[in-house]
Formats: structure tokens, sequence, C-alpha cells
């Protein structure tokens, strides 16, 4: 016996010699000989770090998952040992944790080495915390002390390899990440660590969610008929931050944590049955989020609104603006969170989801901003008619989105949300997954109008596409051109990336609007109109005509001229941007200044606030009625202004000329009417209409041409539906 433990130890002695000089070569010595079953033996005697990577085997089925069983240490600091186990999630006896986090920089070569069957693996930093924070919870723990804990973490639950089984099994996991959280017993959503000094203010965003629904209600102007007044009147009884409160600051980095903008994450906290916040040690529940979180961002918009709007002075440098501007983005993100769990009961569309989440999330893989959302998703059989692919470009699964919007009664909806001519290889009328959107398109959600039915450049028609066109990539429409761009268009667009983080970003704009005046000034001449009254029209347009109204903050846009102190308000940014402008062009000294009274202010403050809808675009005119428009940063000298049946908001179009579709490309002569929010009689009659045109012009005629989206544009004097009563209407083939 002697001899042979004696053998044994020389034996794995020899190993571990091996192991240290050539660890690949041992595998492949000891799979040679079917003794890879040896490896793990070997943990003792070879460090972590040399020995071999964990390798996944395949799972059982489509409904198996990974669990994790997360061994108790010996001591805190101990590396984080696991046991790989394989499980059905149907089967009733399957219980874990799941963690909720975010990977990080993948591009900077920073992940911890844990062991995972006593192999190497490494995981994220930020998922690394977490595990580490989890488990000494549950070692500090009496009743869970010593225990395995069992865990599902995407990072190691899924093979995460670019090869073709890795990509196989990451879609079929996708597939079913809402069962995955679904069934947790507890999700974990780790925050990140917490700043020297921050304890203090993470108690008072426990103060934000102790404040009962119906007081907060009225802070926040949940009632249509309270104001910015009343919302002030009621915060010093609540003992909560003051303007100048150091809490502000906190809140900008505390908000600004990846987590809150990480698309996966919304059906990772809306479909868990007990979310946990872990910010450090701490653990706060659920209702963190939208009464702590959120009601602190809410309270900052409301103190941001006073002083903006009420204040005699401008302090564009304040505390509260500073925090605003970054939060504000911020804010818009966290809602949608939390409205997709209080809304998880019924579900939504998928394009309703699509419009909440696209400009305000991140993904390191565009198509996930797709994926993330299906397991959402109130359609039927969305997963099917949608499958996760990523083999796929991500311009392909645009269009199959794009089509499969159409197909569901959105048809309007990729149009105004579309990749347009930023891609060539792209179908332009492609729902735009990754750049940011436009303020103008995103008016338009998926009832495919805007909020209020502001605008009505297309009167009473109803829309109308081809059915027969989507699967060929092509878009038939009805609609109406009514002119073209001029070659006077201004050379600089606003870009998209001016964005009000900060409120200095409002005297950005400076620049711009004095190019802009400069063009206004030269194009004047053309005009039928004074060049005063040019100028005034084209600071409407530059604003698309919208404002949000003083005393109407929260309650969405109106329409510019049907504001009581609307022409009071253009008044006073003319003249404030000509003093600029003469100052500027050497006309008058730099320190000459005009004092502004406090309702001017406000005016300005109001117009600088509706400039969101200017954003990567530039003025422009059109050929044939010379109107002032704001285009697409895109669009080009003889681009087409085109209305399209159904749409609210014009486009700009390009011509693509070419033979019409030939045999056999599927096209047909009878459109589908996809008629959005109307009644099935509205839906009748459009067939109707559209028939009475078909027999007047004496038979459809096939396009001979297609065209391309570049946009949609305010144009003025054609949004209420000026230009299409009694105009020909024509099919539009887009491509």
């Amino acid at each position: 016996m002697v001899i042979i433990s004696r053998l044994k130890h020389a034996f794995r002695r020899a190993l571990y010699h091996l192991a240290c000089h050539d660890l690949r070569r041992l595998y492949h010595l000891l799979s040679n000989y079917g003794l890879d079953w040896l490896v793990p033996s070997l943990s003792p005697i070879v460090p972590l770090q040399d020995r071999l990577p964990y390798r996944y085997h395949g799972l059982e089925s489509p409904t198996h998952i990974r669990v994790l069983e997360l061994l108790p240490p010996s001591n805190p600091e101990d590396v984080l040992c696991f046991k790989v186990h394989h499980a059905d999630l149907n089967a009733q006896t399957v219980s874990y944790t799941a963690i909720s986090h975010v990977w990080g920089d993948r591009t900077v070569p920073q992940d911890r080495l844990v062991e995972c069957d006593g192999l190497r693996a490494y995981v994220p930093p930020g998922l690394h915390s977490a595990l580490r924070r989890i488990r000494a919870r549950a070692s500090a723990s009496g009743d869970s002390a010593g225990a395995s804990q069992f865990i599902w973490a995407d990072a190691l639950s899924i093979d995460q390899a670019d090869s073709d089984a890795g990509r196989s099994e990451k879609a079929l996991q996708v597939r079913m990440m809402d069962r995955i959280f679904g069934r947790a017993e507890e999700v974990v959503i780790y925050l990140g660590e917490l700043d020297d000094g921050d304890l203090p203010h993470l108690s008072t965003l426990d103060r934000y969610q102790a404040i009962p629904d119906e007081v907060w209600d009225r802070v926040n102007m949940r009632d249509v008929q309270s104001s910015i007044g009343d919302s002030v009147a009621l915060l010093p009884g609540l003992d909560l931050p003051t303007s100048d409160s150091p809490f502000w600051p906190f809140l900008q980095r505390f908000i600004g944590r990846p987590w809150f903008t990480r698309v996966w994450i919304i059906q990772e906290y809306a479909l868990s049955r007990a979310p946990k916040f872990m910010i450090g040690d701490h653990l706060r529940d659920v209702d963190f989020l939208p009464a702590g979180i959120a009601r602190a961002a809410q309270h900052l918009g409301v103190l941001y609104l006073h002083d903006r709007f009420y204040s005699p002075t401008l302090q564009l440098d304040g505390l509260i603006g500073d925090a605003f501007w970054y939060v504000l983005r911020k804010h818009h993100a966290i809602h949608r969170i939390y409205s997709a769990r209080s809304q998880a009961g019924f579900g939504r569309s998928l394009c309703e989801l699509l419009d909440a989440t696209t400009n305000f999330f991140d993904a390191t893989d565009a198509r996930d901003k797709v994926y993330a959302l299906l397991g959402l998703s109130s359609d039927d059989n969305v997963k099917e008619d949608l499958p996760v692919d990523y083999e796929e470009e991500e311009r392909e699964l645009a269009l199959r989105v794009s089509q499969y919007l159409s197909r569901r009664g959105f048809g309007i909806y990729p149009l105004y949300h579309c990749v347009g001519v930023r891609n060539d290889r792209s179908v332009s009328w492609a729902l735009n997954l990754t750049s940011p959107g436009e303020g103008l398109g995103d008016l338009i959600g998926p009832s495919g109008h805007t909020s209020g039915r502001v605008f009505d450049a297309c009167g009473e028609a109803l829309f109308v596409r081809k059915s027969a066109d989507l699967p060929l990539g092509k878009y038939t429409v009805r609609g109406w051109i009514v002119d073209e761009l001029s070659a006077t268009a201004m050379t600089d667009s606003l870009p998209y990336d001016t964005e009000l983080k900060h409120p200095r970003d409002i005297e950005a704009y400076a620049v711009w609007q004095g190019r802009a005046l400069r063009w206004m000034l030269d194009v004047a001449a053309t005009q039928p109109v004074p060049p005063a009254d040019f100028t005034k029209i084209c600071w409407r347009t530059v604003v698309a005509d919208l404002v949000m109204a003083t005393g109407r903050e929260g309650h969405g846009y109106r329409r510019l001229r049907d504001w009581l102190h609307g022409a009071r308000c253009i008044d006073t940014v003319d003249a404030v941007v000509r003093l600029a402008y003469d100052k500027w062009t050497g006309a008058l000294p730099p320190e000459h200044t005009v004092p502004l009274d406090p309702v001017q202010l406000s005016h300005m403050r109001v117009y600088g606030e509706s400039m969101a809808h200017a954003l990567g675009r530039k003025l422009a005119l059109t050929r044939q009625n010379r109107l002032p428009c704001m285009a697409p940063s895109h669009a080009t000298t003889g681009d087409l202004v085109v209305v399209i049946q159904g749409c609210e908001i014009p486009f700009i179009l390009r011509r693509r000329t070419g033979p019409g579709p030939g045999p056999g490309t599927g096209t047909s002569t009878t459109s589908t009417p996809d008629v959005q929010g109307c009644s099935p009689h509205d839906h009748d009659h459009d067939q109707h209409q559209h028939q009475h045109q078909h027999q007047h012009l004496g038979g459809r005629q096939e396009p001979t041409e297609t065209f391309r989206i570049v946009g949609c544009a305010y144009v003025h004097g054609i949004m209420d539906g000026e230009t299409v009563e009694g105009a020909d209407v024509r099919d539009l083939e887009i491509c």
C-alpha cells in the first residue's frame, strides 16, 4: 500500500510538473487516453491561473439552463468557486437567484478570475463584486452560513464563445430570458458600491420612498390642473433637499450608473417576482426605483422648472441646472423601467416597447434592442415571428422588425423612425436601432399620430399600403408630392449631439442661431412678405411651431400659434438673436446689451426648451412655393416634399429613378389598407375611396420610380392639410 501511495504521489507530481510547463499538452495527453476526467482532480496542486479554461458542455434541451452553485468560502478572501449544474426550467424543483448587472467595457481586459468545476473562468468585475457581496451576506447569516447558494448569471451561465455552438446557445437562452428571470426565486440588482460619504444621501432616497403616494402625486403634478407653483408650495413640509443641497451632485453620479440605461435590465426588473437592489452591502426593495430614485429626479425637475421659468434671474450655471440636464434623460429611462413592471400584467405591443426604449437604452449589440423586448411584448407569437438570430446583420433585423410592425398594423411608425439614407446598404424604411432619434419624428408614437394631433398635413386621408410588397423590402404607400427643396438650404444643421446635458448647452445654440439669421436675411428678398415677418416665420419653423408653454409644464406640447404669448415670444427671440448677430458681425460693440424683463426672460427659456425639435436639422426653402422648412441634415437640393396619406408630418423623399417592378416580383395592384386608430367603418370608407380613385385615374399605374426616405420635416404652410385638398394622389414605392 505504501508503494502504491508513493506511485500515486509521484504520478501526481509528474502531472503537476507537466501541467506547469505545458498545460495544453497535458490536457491533450489526458484526452487522448480518455483521462480528461482527471483534470479537475489536479486543482489542489495547480494554481488557478494555470489551469485549463472551463469548457461548456451542451445543454440537454432548449429549456435547460446552467445554475451555478456558489460554494461557501473558508475565509472571506477566497476565490469564488462554483459547481455548474444543468437544470430544466420546466422542473418544479429549480430554485436560484438571478443577478441583474452591467458587463462594463468589454474592450478592456479587466475580467476577474473564478473557479468553475475546478477549472479557470472569468467574469466581469461588476458581477464579481456582486457575487462576493452575495456570498458575504450568506456567510454572515445565521440560517444559511456555510451553505451553498444557487445562482444564475448570464456571463457564466451562458456560453459566450464567438463560435457556432456559442451563438446557437446564446440565441436559445436569450429567447427564454423572460422565463429565466420570471422563475428566479429572487433577483438581485447590483448597482455597484457606495462612494465614501454617500450613505446619508442613500438615506435621503429612503425619505422620498416614505412619502404617501397621494401626497407625491400632487407634488409631481399628476392632476392636469396643477402647476409648478402648487407643487413648490408642498415641498417645505416634506423634509426634502433644498436647491443648494449636496444631494443633487450625488443624484447625478448615482443615476448615471450604467445599469439604468442597459436595455436588458428592463425585463430583468419588470418580470422578476422579488427584485432587490444591492448598493454595496445595502439592500433596498422593489419600490426603491419608482418611489425613491424616480421621485428624487421628479423633485429636481420641479425645482429646475421653478428656477428657470419663474425666477426673475437667469442662473445658467446653478447647482440645480447642472444636475437637471444630466438627470433628465436618465429619468426618462427610469420611468420606462418601472412602467414596464407596472404594466407587465397585461403587456404591451412590441411597437410600444420599441418606442419607449430605443432612444433611451443602450446595448453592446444593437440587435439586443429588439431581442431584449420580446419577453415583455404582449404580441401573439412574437418570438416565432421574430426569432433570435445572432448570425443576422443589424440591417437585416431592422428590416424584419419594420415588416413585422407593418403587418401588425403599425405601418406608419417605421416611416418616422427609420434609418433613411444614412446607410446605402439598408432599406431606407428599416427601423433605426442605433443612430439617435430626431425630435420631430419622435413626436409620432405607435398610434401613428402626434399627441393631441398637433399636426394634420394629410387632412382626413387614411393610411394605405401594399401588403404584398413587404417581403420584397418595398413599401408602397399613397401620397402627394407637393414640392421639392431648392438650392438655398443652410449648409449647417444643428448637430444632434448638441443635447441638453448642461444649461450652457443652450448657449451653444446661439452660434447656430446666428448662422440661421444670416440665412434668413439672405433669402428674405425672394419672399412675398416683408423681411421682418419672414424671419419671425422662420423662428416659428425652427421649433416646429411647438412650445411647452409656461404654466403647462409636464402637460405636453401645443402649437406656438395657439399660445396667448406666442407672438410676443417670437418677437423677443427675433430681437435677442438680431442683437447677438449685430455684435457678432461688428455692427454693435461687444459690450452692448438690452435688458430683458422677467416675462421676456421666461419667453427665451420657453423657446430654448423647444429647440429639441431642431436637433439634426437645418433651414431650407421649397422650390415652388418658397416655404421655409426644417429639413433633415442629410437633405439636399432636389429632394421631394411629400405628404403620405394618414401621416401628420410631411416627409423628405429622394427620387431613385429606374424601371418599374418587373414580372415575378410579387407586387400587387391591390393595396391593403393598413389603417391605424380608426373604426371598421373608416377602414371600409378608405377602401371605397381608394377604389374610386383607381377608377377616376383610369386604372392604377405601377410605379416607374422608387424613393428613399431622408426623414420627416416641418414645412411652414402645409402642416394643416393646405396642399392636399383636391390634389392628385399617387403610389409611392419606398425602398
